[in-house]
């Protein structure tokens, strides 16, 4: 009996001992979870984007210790304040500017911490070449002109190279000078070695920009089919460049074979053109209605209704006509009339306005017809709404405006020295620019816009 009595009290005091440790448990479990929960979040790392922001911050994330499974807010506040942000991931993302934060996260039941931050950012983001054309003139310099983008106190230092200096040489200011024929890699690297570069061919099948209307003839097949799609490609290029069917990209057009281009193009009469309904009777004949340079045997494959051809440009080619100086039965190098000539220039330009002449008083279509034929008088051309682009001219011949200044006016055009484009000072109405021309037509409506305007002269 008493053995039983003594086992029971052994048991009671067993039973006690585990219910007084289960309750130390749950007590030591509830600290424990009302300590973290009281916990107020903490930041543990700050990571930089790679770019700006249109506003010129840059991205900074915070890494956060948060030590319960409410959701946790971040705000940042300097000279402005941004609105609560929701950490995702333990993550909160604002766009930085060097300075002074204080950056309040909010936790709980509407608990907030403050943390105080100088963000002293000093980090080379990116760098950027402005001018990196694709093709220049042998002998022709220019520079190229570098960005870098940067946060705080950095090395800008820019570095230059180039893959063949014998070709294309680059000194320290990003200057560049073209001296002989080749491709090349220009590149510009800042001093954490972040790089930009760009291919750029130089070449002696152009020139540098300028006026010079005595330049010899091209010579007929002076050039291989290489070189024809070369010159070809640096057209193109200019004109995407300028902007395809903008004023821009027509201005690129017009200005390619008299200014840059080392040959001139001949004057040739048309020996055939495109009738009222659209069917062509001779193509590339004093007119060339295609993309690209007409040079070379293999342009003239191309050529599929000929009258006396197919002669490519400079090539002899029988003449019909009389002029008076140019006889009938006679050969001579083959190029544009006028309206062939600006007919080309637009559809290289972008347009496709059709192979048509340049007569204003009959009744088939004609260039003109593009747009609002203007009389040509002082006030028109001091209005501000005559353009490069638009087409000027007298009945029966065709030209086009390449370019203006405040007193200048640059005509481009096809008579009978051949493709040239002319200076004349339109500031004074008693010029002879008012005496030659007598009538402009407004292309605007035939334009998709301004685009960007190359470098006319070098």
């Amino acid at each position: 009996m008493k053995k039983n009595k003594k086992r029971k009290k052994n048991n009671n005091r067993k039973n006690l001992l585990v219910l007084s440790i289960i309750i130390v448990l749950i007590m030591l479990v509830l600290l424990i979870f009302f300590s973290v929960y009281k916990i107020r979040p903490s930041i543990v790392k700050y990571s930089y984007s790679n770019s700006f922001n249109e506003d010129k911050t840059l991205n900074t994330t915070i890494k956060l210790n948060i030590f319960n499974n409410d959701k946790v807010y971040c705000k940042f506040i300097s000279d402005t304040e941004s609105d609560w942000i929701l950490s995702e991931n333990k993550k909160c993302t604002y766009g930085i500017k060097n300075g002074d934060y204080i950056i309040k996260i909010k936790y709980g039941n509407n608990k907030t911490v403050e943390y105080k931050k100088t963000f002293n950012i000093n980090k080379i983001l990116s760098i950027k070449i402005n001018d990196n054309r694709k093709y220049v003139a042998v002998g022709k310099s220019f520079n190229i002109n570098a960005e870098v983008e940067y946060v705080g106190n950095v090395d800008t230092k820019i570095s230059y190279s180039s893959s063949n200096p014998d070709i294309v040489s680059i000194n320290e200011n990003g200057n560049v000078s073209a001296r002989a024929d080749g491709t090349v890699t220009i590149s510009a690297k800042t001093s954490n070695k972040l790089e930009d570069k760009f291919e750029l061919t130089s070449t002696s099948l152009i020139r540098p920009r300028r006026l010079d209307n005595d330049k010899q003839i091209v010579s007929c097949n002076a050039y291989s089919k290489e070189q024809v799609e070369l010159l070809d490609a640096i057209l193109k290029y200019e004109v995407d460049k300028a902007g395809p069917g903008t004023r821009a990209g027509v201005v690129a057009a017009a200005t390619f074979l008299p200014l840059e281009f080392p040959y001139k193009i001949p004057y040739f009469y048309e020996n055939g053109r495109l009738t009222e309904y659209g069917v062509r009777i001779v193509d590339g004949e004093g007119r060339w209605y295609h993309k690209g340079l007409y040079l070379g045997t293999d342009k003239e494959n191309e050529v599929t209704q000929s009258f006396s051809g197919p002669s490519s440009w400079g090539c002899p080619l029988l003449n019909w006509e009389d002029d008076g100086s140019r006889k009938p039965g006679v050969y001579y190098p083959n190029g544009f009339d006028c309206s062939g000539y600006i007919s080309w220039v637009l559809y290289n330009g972008g347009l496709d306005p059709g192979d048509y002449g340049s007569g204003i008083s009959g009744s088939a279509p004609d260039l003109t017809d593009l747009g609002e034929v203007k009389t040509i008088n002082y006030d028109l051309m001091h209005s501000g709404t005559v353009k490069p682009g638009d087409l000027i001219g007298w009945d029966g011949h065709v030209a086009l405006i390449a370019w203006m200044t405040d007193t200048k006016i640059y005509v481009t055009e096809s008579l009978l020295p051949g493709v040239v484009l002319d200076e004349y000072d339109y500031s004074s109405p008693y010029s002879r620019f008012y005496s030659r021309y007598d009538h402009i037509v407004d292309m605007s409506s035939q334009y998709s816009g301004e685009g960007n305007y190359p470098i006319i002269f070098e």
